[in-house]
């Protein structure tokens, strides 16, 4: 480890400014437990700094051709962002609280963040000089969380998250007397904001393999509950002769089935998965992508059973479950702070995650339904896909996860991945006519008939009965000159 250390970039630029402005310069926290794990620091520095935090962090980032900014006026942290071998690296510069660095480590959230490194010592002497006065260390050769205070959650709640997120990342198990900390005082989580809770909880799902088994961890401390309570109704509740799992355990497996698709891509959908690899790579918000986003979109799909069951005569029934449930995740949505963009795809998912169950019913399954279906989900249409692939295998307790004896329904969302991609390979999710050009030609204001007549023309370019765009001005002409004749406007979309 040494020999990396000494050759880190980044680390050797901090001694060596910190150096010239005279001041005493600790690497702490993360990074620091990384380089004793797996021998890297990883992409995010957390400097401490006897002195002028903010003169070290702006020479710092000047030196990289990067920026620096103030983090927290109070605590006097400023961040560095540069580019290092092509890579965005993070650097924080805090001055040591009060001068007195074990003071600073003791405050902090566990013992295996509290151990920092002498960088004067590191490259000066060629010394591996570690500062661990809570026996951090020892916790980290045990591979064990435990806090550095009993008041370490009344500090900051928020590392109640942190702590199932270091389990997690890092192999270690949660101390019998830090669970009980946060059994205790878990109610102190609501009382932080929750665009704090959102994030950490999403990097539980982001950052850690098998996203479910943290879920289920948080579920064990009672903090998923206390996040999302509409959870409960889910327990123990049965769904009929249909499901072998009562609705949470259902829920749970489709959770897990929706990242092993993802995971095993080229053995579910051959002919997709690189289609679905970058697809679900996307950052909806950052660092947050589609993949974590699914997985919580297929944890809560089933929301609107609890309210919508009902059961006579053997039979078990969820009438309008994904509509109930679609506004009840618009409020899930809502309080965690999500963006519009995951709030779409999550509430698109709810609404619409058994349409492909239906057409897979269907005796025949014409190009035009299959248009529809993609039409009226374009907004999360492969994220739908694949939590209707998870819901089905999470349904029975005989199915398993290899794809020769996937349920038949798979093949039915293989069949509509094929039409969606080939529309996007064609470019046909852009229509020959435009809502714009629409109402130029026609002279129309916007409302719903530019909508229907629109929609018309996309429908009718899929579907191969129009390909330029005269004839897309002809089909909207003559739709709209049947409507106004009729006096019957409203049927455009039926045209």
């Amino acid at each position: 480890m040494l020999d990396r250390l000494l050759d880190a970039s980044p680390l050797k630029e901090a001694h060596a400014i910190a150096k010239t402005h005279r001041q005493d310069i600790f690497l702490a926290g993360g990074a620091v437990r990384d380089l004793y794990l797996s021998g890297s620091a990883g992409s995010d520095f957390d400097f401490l700094v006897r002195g002028d935090s903010q003169s070290i962090a702006h020479h710092f980032a000047q030196t990289y051709g990067g920026t620096s900014f103030c983090l927290d006026q109070e605590r006097e942290i400023f961040r560095a962002i540069i580019k290092n071998n092509q890579h965005l690296k993070t650097a924080d510069f805090s001055n040591i609280f009060r001068g007195d660095l074990i003071a600073d480590l003791m405050i902090r959230d566990f013992t295996i963040n509290a151990i920092a490194l002498n960088l004067k010592e590191l490259f000066d002497k060629g010394n591996l000089t570690l500062i661990d006065p809570s026996g951090g260390i020892d916790d980290l050769n045990r591979r064990r969380i435990r806090v550095t205070s009993p008041g370490s959650f009344n500090q900051d709640p928020v590392r109640m998250l942190r702590a199932v997120r270091f389990s997690r990342k890092c192999n270690c198990t949660l101390l019998p007397e830090t669970e009980t900390l946060m059994k205790d005082q878990k109610g102190l989580l609501l009382t932080c904001p929750w665009e704090r809770i959102r994030n950490e909880f999403f990097l539980i799902l982001e950052s850690t393999s098998g996203a479910v088994s943290s879920l289920k961890e948080l579920d064990r401390l009672g903090l998923l509950s206390l996040l999302i309570p509409e959870l409960e109704k889910m327990k123990g509740l049965e769904q009929g002769r249909h499901h072998d799992y009562t609705l949470w355990e259902h829920s749970l497996k489709t959770a897990y089935f929706a990242e092993y698709v993802l995971e095993n891509g080229a053995a579910y959908f051959p002919n997709h998965c690189r289609t679905l690899a970058g697809y679900f790579s996307e950052e909806l918000d950052p660092p947050i992508t589609r993949k974590t986003v699914l997985i919580f979109a297929a944890l809560l799909h089933d929301m609107g059973k609890p309210a919508s069951r009902t059961a006579g005569h053997g039979e078990v029934h969820f009438i309008n479950h994904d509509r109930l449930g679609m506004n009840i995740n618009r409020e899930i949505c809502r309080r965690f702070r999500l963006s519009r963009k995951m709030t779409r795809v999550i509430t698109a998912v709810t609404r619409h995650h058994m349409r492909p169950l239906y057409l897979h019913r269907l005796h025949t399954v014409s190009d035009r339904a299959r248009f529809r279906l993609l039409r009226d989900i374009s907004d999360a249409a492969l994220d739908t896909l694949v939590v209707a692939s998870a819901d089905a295998l999470a349904s029975r307790s005989h199915a398993t996860v290899a794809p020769q004896t996937a349920p038949p329904l798979l093949k039915t969302v293989s069949a509509l991945m094929d039409c969606y991609c080939k529309e996007l390979a064609q470019g046909t999710l852009t229509p020959l006519l435009n809502g714009n050009e629409i109402m130029e030609a026609l002279h129309l204001k916007p409302g719903k008939e530019v909508g229907k007549l629109l929609e018309m023309v996309k429908e009718a370019e899929r579907e191969g009965r129009i390909t330029t765009r005269e004839e897309a001005r002809a089909l909207v002409d003559a739709a709209r000159g049947q409507a106004c004749s009729s006096g019957e406007q409203g049927k455009l979309g039926d045209t």
